[in-house]
C-alpha cells in the first residue's frame, strides 16, 4: 500500500517520544525515538528514522502494549487504523480477530516490516467455557425434543451427549489458531483469571488444573513447535497451581490492574502475583476512558479523578517490571482530536526519550 508522508518541521523533530503528532487521511509522521535528528525532511532522513526505530525495539525498555478495537469493517477514519497509532508502541493486540480486513492487513504488514510492530491477538478461556455452556445448553434442549419424541426410555444419540470441556478446549483452540495462519500474526495471548482453589476439594481441584494445563498447555505445545513467535499471558497467575507452565510466556500481565482505583491497588495487584515470574516479564495494564463520558464516567479512572493510565505509567516508571499495557487504546485518538496525545505522554513517562 502507498503512503504519502507529510514531514515534520525541524522544531518538531528534535522533540522528545511524547510530543503529539497531527493525523490525516492518508499520511503518518515520524516521532522521534532515543535520538533526534533535526531536520526529516527527506526520504533519506525518513529511513534512517525508521531503521533507528526498529534498532529501538531490541534496546532495553519496558514494552508498550495496547489494546486496540478494530470492530469497524471499513476504515471510516484515521481512528480505526492501526498506522495511526504512536511509533513507540511495541505490541498491537487487536480485540476483535475476525474483523481483521484486507486495508487491516496491508497496515499491518507496512507496520511490521517498515516500524518493527508486532500483532497478536487473544485466545480467551472464558470465552471458550462460555461457547461450551451454551453448545450443553443446546443439546440439553435437543435431547428434550428427542426424548418427546422417541421416548424417554430411548438411547440418546451420540451427537447429542455433551462434549467433554477438555476436547472442546482442543477443538476451539485449533479454530482460533486458523486466525494466526490465515492472517499471518505476529504472536499469540493466553487469557486465563482462573480462580482460587484453596475451598476446593481434590476431585474438584484436580479437575481445574487438569483444565488450566489443557488450555495453557496448548500455547506451550504450539510454541514449542514455533519459537519464533511469542506468546503472552493475560490473566491472574496466582490462581495458576504450577508457575512453571508460565515460563514459555515472553510477558505474564496482570489482569487484576484493568479494575485497580488507585496506585495502592496496583502494588496490591502486583503483590498478589510473587513468585509467579520474574519481574522483567510482568506487565499490568490499565484502561483508557470511554469515549463519551457522559455514558461511562468511571471506566479507566481512578477514584481520585486521575486517569487510571496516567497512574500506572507512574506506577511502571517507579517499578522493574517488563511491560505496561492500555486498553481500548483507540479511545485516546478521538479524546485528543487525532493525537494520542495522552497515551503519548504516557509512553514517555514509562519510557523517557535519550538526553
Amino acid at each position: 500500500m502507498k503512503s504519502i508522508f507529510k514531514y515534520i518541521s525541524s522544531a518538531l523533530a528534535v522533540a522528545a517520544l511524547g510530543i503529539s503528532m497531527t493525523a490525516c487521511d492518508d499520511w503518518t509522521e515520524p516521532e522521534s525515538i532515543d535520538q533526534n535528528y533535526g531536520d526529516i525532511s527527506s526520504a533519506e532522513a525518513y529511513a534512517d528514522y525508521l531503521e533507528n526505530l526498529r534498532a529501538y525495539r531490541h534496546k532495553k525498555h519496558k514494552d508498550v502494549f495496547v489494546w486496540f478495537n478494530n470492530s469497524e469493517s471499513a476504515f471510516g477514519s484515521q481512528g480505526e487504523r492501526v498506522s495511526a497509532l504512536p511509533d513507540s508502541v511495541d505490541v498491537v493486540v487487536l480485540q476483535n480477530v475476525k474483523h481483521v480486513t484486507n486495508q487491516m492487513l496491508e497496515e499491518m504488514r507496512s507496520m511490521r516490516v517498515n516500524k518493527g510492530m508486532q500483532f497478536i491477538y487473544c485466545i480467551s478461556f472464558a470465552s471458550i467455557k462460555a461457547d461450551w455452556t451454551a453448545k450443553c445448553e443446546e443439546l440439553a434442549a435437543k435431547r428434550l425434543e428427542f426424548q418427546a419424541t422417541e421416548g424417554e426410555d430411548a438411547p440418546i444419540p451420540a451427537e447429542l451427549q455433551d462434549p467433554e470441556l477438555i476436547d472442546f478446549i482442543s477443538e476451539a483452540w485449533t479454530e482460533q489458531l486458523s486466525y494466526f495462519n490465515a492472517l499471518g500474526f505476529d504472536g499469540l495471548m493466553a487469557a486465563y483469571d482462573g480462580k482460587t482453589t484453596n475451598y476446593m476439594t481434590p476431585a474438584e481441584k484436580a479437575e481445574y488444573e487438569a483444565q488450566t494445563l489443557a488450555f495453557l498447555g496448548c500455547f506451550s505445545s504450539w510454541h514449542a513447535r514455533n519459537p519464533e513467535y511469542p506468546i503472552d499471558f493475560m490473566g491472574k497467575p496466582q490462581h495458576i497451581t504450577d508457575h512453571a507452565i508460565l515460563n514459555d510466556f515472553r510477558y505474564v500481565f496482570l489482569s487484576g490492574s484493568l479494575t485497580a482505583i488507585s496506585e495502592q491497588m496496583l502494588s496490591q495487584v502486583y503483590l498478589n502475583s510473587e513468585g509467579a515470574v520474574a519481574d522483567s516479564r510482568l506487565g499490568l495494564v490499565a484502561s483508557i476512558p470511554a469515549i463519551d463520558q457522559t455514558e461511562d464516567s468511571k471506566t479507566g479512572f481512578f477514584a481520585n479523578g486521575e486517569w487510571a493510565a496516567a497512574g500506572l505509567a507512574e506506577w511502571t516508571a517507579a517499578h522493574e517490571v517488563g511491560a505496561v499495557g492500555f486498553y481500548n487504546a483507540q479511545n485516546d485518538y478521538y479524546i485528543t482530536s487525532g493525537d494520542y496525545t495522552n497515551l503519548r505522554q504516557f509512553i514517555q513517562i514509562v519510557n523517557p526519550a535519550a538526553k
